[in-house]
């Protein structure tokens, strides 16, 4: 027991006193009937508060110090509040904000923050190496020319088990109204592939069934380069029309494309993919490549038995690679005028200044880059020399992502599909000739490019294919980006 302070000399040795009196008798009561305890002194601070507490105070000046007291601790807890609510708020915001980017880009979160801070995506398969079958599980001594060593089997299309679902759609555009379908959820959302070219394909086998081919390609940034590319085989038999309801679905699985060693493609693009009777041809605009890849889908389809599937990272199906040839252009897509009988191959090539955006620019027009071809196999030479047959035609628009052509009446309609990134809207261009177009280049020449036709598409519009059904005509058009969708609409709605 210390005594305050503050007290006087003479009450000071009172206190000493009676500190000293209040240890001798709790001494004796703990003594008799308490348990032992020490008892050691207060602190000068606790003295001090305790005499705080008894200090006589007026009636008035205590009520104050108590409203006092009890605002300032309102107040506190009101400002803790209203900041933890703005902190929460903001977050939110952010959150929101990252997801709908990352779904729009389709980039992961790490991925997507390099982009936003502008260190650019990841180095990961900037080296990447092929994904092949081991030398074990394909034979002895490594022979990787005949999978038939390990049992496989080779498999229908329309014997393919289809495992994954897509669902049925329309959207509502400029005067058409085109139907389709969108991914499940996992591949409408995965930002480790992104799909870029589309075709069908009919199985003139006991099946008949129909399929959309859809490409994707591994993204670098994600580390899915040494993947290659893949198909999705779409089975669209039960709608041949593609009348979409909410009730309407198809069915589809993924096919890993791999060369005739067994090997994935690391770094394909597969900008575009086009069927005719039985073949898949695939662009490669890989450096040093230009070529064609061919895959025969009715002999080349391949089903790995269990031990095979790790090797492929999970994939059942692989399709092999049969052969290729040299591209007159560099093709960043390709596809097929069914009535002139010719490939239509192209190059992307940007134009302007300005991310994230897509104009049709007059000065963009007239660039060496923006050409396509027409052309045939036999016009290609076996040392990758294009003849005189092979027609380099210009000039066409920047940014291309796609393109076809077909006879409408006594003219020649080119369509082009031009985009860039996944916030500018894509858009259609419809460029009627003048001519039959009998295997020249068609008369754009003449032609104001920033005058033509145009439909607005959603972002990330890429390849496009005519598919010839028994009663029609249809335009397939595949998107990358936001909603990914493939669309389908009567060739005659793309006539303007």
């Amino acid at each position: 027991c210390r005594p305050p302070p503050m007290l006087k000399e003479s009450k000071l040795l009172d206190a000493r006193e009676g500190c000293q009196c209040q240890n001798e008798l709790k001494g004796r009561i703990g003594q008799t009937t308490m348990p032992k305890r020490d008892y050691g002194p207060l602190s000068i601070d606790e003295a001090e508060r305790d005499v705080r507490q008894i200090a006589p105070r007026s009636s008035f000046s205590s009520r104050i110090v108590v409203v006092r007291n009890k605002v300032r601790r309102v107040c506190c807890r009101y400002r803790r509040r209203r900041i933890c609510a703005i902190s929460i708020f903001i977050l939110c915001l952010i959150a929101s904000a990252v997801l709908v980017t990352k779904n729009r880009f389709h980039l992961s979160f790490t991925n997507l923050l390099r982009t936003i801070f502008g260190h650019g995506g990841s180095k990961n398969g900037s080296s990447a190496e092929a994904a092949c079958l081991s030398p074990e599980l394909l034979g002895i001594n490594g022979n990787r020319t005949s999978i038939e060593s390990v049992s496989p089997k080779t498999v229908a299309v329309g014997g393919l088990d289809l495992t994954r679902t897509a669902s049925a759609f329309t959207l509502d555009l400029e005067g058409i109204a085109p139907t389709g379908f969108l991914w499940d959820g996992s591949d409408a959302q995965t930002a480790k592939w992104r799909p870029q070219g589309v075709t069908t394909f009919r199985d003139h086998g006991a099946s008949g069934r129909r399929f959309v081919l859809v490409s994707w390609y591994g993204r670098k940034d994600e580390g899915y380069s040494h993947l290659g590319g893949r198909i999705s085989f779409v089975d669209i038999s039960k709608k041949g029309k593609l009348e979409a309801n909410s009730k309407t679905h198809f069915l589809y699985s993924h096919v890993l494309l791999v060369d005739v060693n067994f090997c994935t493609l690391p770094n394909i693009h597969v900008g575009g993919i086009e069927q005719q009777n039985g073949t898949l041809y695939v662009a490669d605009s890989r450096k040093e490549m230009q070529s064609i890849l061919e895959f025969d889908i009715i002999n080349d389809l391949y089903e790995l038995p269990p031990e095979m599937v790790d090797s492929m990272y999970g994939y059942r199906y692989v399709l092999r690679q049969s052969s290729s040839f040299h591209s007159p252009t560099k093709p960043s897509f390709i596809s097929y005028d069914i009535d002139n009988h010719k490939f239509v191959v192209g190059t992307y090539a940007r134009c302007g200044k300005k991310v994230g955006t897509h104009v049709d620019s007059e000065k963009c027009f007239n660039r060496p880059n923006n050409r396509l071809a027409w052309f045939d196999k036999s016009d290609v030479e076996p040392n990758y020399e294009a003849t005189n047959n092979t027609n380099k035609c210009s000039h066409f628009y920047s940014e291309m992502q796609g393109a076809t052509s077909a006879r409408v009446g006594n003219n020649t309609i080119v369509w082009v599909s031009s985009s860039y990134g996944p916030i500018a809207d894509s858009h259609l261009h419809v460029v009627t000739t003048s001519s039959a177009f009998n295997g020249e280049c068609p008369e754009v020449e003449n032609i104001d490019l920033g005058a033509v036709p145009m439909i607005q598409f959603p972002p990330g519009l890429e390849d496009l294919h005519i598919e010839q059904t028994e009663d029609n005509r249809y335009m397939w058009m595949v998107t990358e980006f936001g909603t990914r969708m493939v669309l389908a609409t009567p060739l005659d709605d793309l006539v303007l």
